[in-house]
């Protein structure tokens, strides 16, 4: 068998090879020499320290969210529990070498316009701990929530970007998403620097779609 290039990773492969049917919520890759396991789950209530502690580092950091001051640890409750399915928060983790799992970032399917003929067109958005960025999630972040959103059987994701964020309006790209609008001076971050947003679409409509991952079986 013959390894085959990670849908996660750019120059990863993984192994074995996926087949049919292959739960995407654990993918094994080798990448920079090294054997890196990704997986995710949903989320619970239980993870709202770790996935506020993530949002709260990017929202300090700057250049990533219009949210300026740390959001509280109520508030991404709230959050959390305002997605009711097909709707979804989801962990995404790392499996050290000793079986320990470590929650790296953290993803969301979620409404794109309360009215309900945008029913099935969803906005996407994920973030990484700063010491895990530029090591692959951020790519398995995105492919999981395209997977999800097939499974959810969403028409089209929508990802809104600040400009500048080179990285992601990058990966976004790369994952056949199509630019449908930019708006300038749009929003603040936490360091005061307004933004220009763009704004980016993917249909998921068809089988073929850049974004899907092969052989890997629709629940």
């Amino acid at each position: 068998m013959m390894p085959i290039p990670c849908p996660c990773v750019r120059g990863a492969v993984l192994w074995p090879p996926l087949t049919h049917g292959q739960d995407v919520r654990g993918l094994l890759c080798r990448y920079a020499g090294t054997m890196q396991q990704f997986r995710y789950r949903l989320a619970t209530v239980d993870d709202v320290a770790v996935i506020t502690d993530i949002y709260n580092e990017a929202v300090m950091a700057g250049g990533s969210t219009a949210d300026t001051v740390p959001v509280t640890y109520e508030a991404r409750r709230r959050w959390i529990e305002s997605h009711v399915d097909p709707y979804a928060v989801f962990v995404f983790e790392t499996i050290a070498g000793d079986g320990e799992a470590e929650e790296v970032g953290f993803g969301a399917i979620s409404v794109f316009y309360d009215r309900p003929g945008y029913d099935g067109v969803c906005d996407l958005a994920y973030y990484v701990t700063a010491r895990w960025q530029r090591r692959g999630v951020g790519r398995f972040a995105l492919r999981t929530l395209l997977n999800e959103c097939r499974a959810r059987a969403m028409r089209k994701a929508c990802a809104i970007i600040f400009s500048d964020n080179t990285a992601s309006n990058a990966l976004v790209e790369s994952f056949g998403f199509e630019p449908f609008g930019e708006m300038p001076e749009a929003a603040y971050d936490s360091r005061g620097v307004l933004h220009d947003m763009s704004y980016w679409c993917l249909d998921l409509t068809p089988l073929d779609a850049k974004g899907a991952v092969e052989g890997i079986a629709r629940r």
